[in-house]
């Protein structure tokens, strides 16, 4: 399994995880599944596909709405 960073943009505010898991998707479904704070938000996230960002290795991203805002989630492999 990797690390990979997960950076989440919502309401104004920066949150980092790092989890370790087998892909970005698996990623978003390990947090959705966690006992820490934004789970509903990640499960929300987990719905989706992250989009590979073109010309950066190794990156992803995805958003939602969630309590009518926009969640952006970049996620980021770290470590093998």
């Amino acid at each position: 399994m990797a690390t990979f960073t997960v950076i989440l943009e919502f309401a104004g505010r920066t949150y980092i995880r790092q989890v370790k898991a087998a892909s970005p998707a698996s990623t978003l479904k390990k947090i959705a599944t966690g006992k820490h704070g934004k789970t509903a938000m990640f499960r929300a996230l987990a719905k989706d596909t992250p989009a590979a960002i073109e010309g950066i290795k190794n990156c992803w991203c995805c958003s939602t709405l969630y309590r009518d805002q926009l969640a952006l989630v970049n996620i980021v492999k770290t470590a093998d």
